[in-house]
């Protein structure tokens, strides 16, 4: 009778570490920091994925010399596609192996170094052929959050 008293000891101590687990993840994942910046803007930025780019990318950055620097990048996208055929869809990419280092850090700036895998889907399967990624992305505090800014992953190029 006692062995199963332990037993059931046991695994509704497993079940509450579990769940205080969990609780403890999702607080730390809901954390801004620079990283998670750079990496949320990565991902935006190669789904072609304008509201989620413009949310991460700091105000100077965001127009420069009267041009929308996001919908410069999103156009240029579309007409690389088109010529060769394709809609914008096809040159939407997706990260992998993704990495982030911090090379420096302060209250209110940072430089973090994002190593990672480039692929856009439709064409791997075929070609499997990535890109990889490893640049060195500023980011700064504006507005309470963090921000790209600069030119990352040639933004001006498209």
């Amino acid at each position: 009778m006692e062995e199963q008293s332990n037993k059931g000891i046991a695994i509704t101590l497993a079940v509450l570490l579990g769940i205080f687990l969990q609780v403890l993840f999702v607080f730390v994942d809901s954390q801004d920091t620079p990283n998670k910046a750079v990496v949320e803007f990565a991902k935006a930025y190669f789904q072609l994925d304008d509201e989620a780019m413009a949310e991460r990318l700091c105000e100077d950055a965001k127009v420069v010399d009267d041009v929308d620097m996001i919908d410069q990048h999103i156009y240029l996208s579309g007409q690389k596609a088109k010529t060769l055929g394709y809609s914008l869809f096809y040159m939407k990419e997706k990260l992998y192996h993704v990495e982030t280092r911090t090379v420096s850090k302060d209250n209110e700036k940072a430089e973090i170094r994002l190593i990672c895998e480039k692929k856009a889907p439709l064409q791997s399967f075929f070609t499997r052929r990535s890109c990889k990624i490893d640049e060195t992305v500023n980011v700064i505090k504006e507005d309470g959050r963090w921000k790209v800014c600069g030119i990352p992953f040639s933004l001006n190029e498209g």
